[in-house]
């Protein structure tokens, strides 16, 4: 039987509190899933990064080959300053974005978050290598134009 939305919430505050291991979480349906990745979204403009490190971990590790669940994830555990995680995430959402052309603006997110996090640590040639990259699969004029201006600078 299909879990109810009340008890996927339930575990995963149980999940949040240690009191479980994502082993432990109920298999999810396809709009189940969706609903916790729209629940890390949330939580993630919202400043939560506990709860979005949370349900981006799930959906990580119930499909580990799906770049946009690692890009987020990054971003979830980018807000808790735990940069190091960071990195590894938006690297394997690089990593498997790059297998796929459907995937480059999800390889651009990437690199454009991985390049913010080099700036702030002060790693400029790094950063701006990852910022081209960005640039390179930006489908969105607008923002494109940013980065190049950013990079001519």
């Amino acid at each position: 039987m299909p879990a109810r939305p009340r008890d996927v919430a339930k575990d995963l505050a149980r999940l949040i509190r240690g009191e479980i291991d994502v082993r432990d979480f109920p298999w999810l349906s396809g709009d189940e899933r969706r609903a916790l990745g729209a629940l890390g979204m949330s939580m993630l403009k919202s400043g939560k990064a506990d709860v979005a490190r949370a349900a981006f971990g799930v959906l990580v590790d119930l499909e580990p080959d799906n770049p946009v669940h690692h890009l987020m994830f990054g971003h979830s555990v980018a807000l808790a300053e735990e940069v190091q995680d960071a990195f590894l995430s938006f690297g394997r959402a690089i990593q498997l974005a790059a297998q796929d052309e459907n995937h480059q603006e999800v390889a651009s997110e990437a690199f454009l978050a991985r390049g913010d996090l080099l700036l702030r640590l002060g790693r400029t040639v790094e950063a701006r290598a990852d910022l081209a990259d960005a640039a390179t699969r930006m489908t969105d004029p607008v923002r494109r134009r940013s980065i190049e201006a950013f990079l001519a600078s």
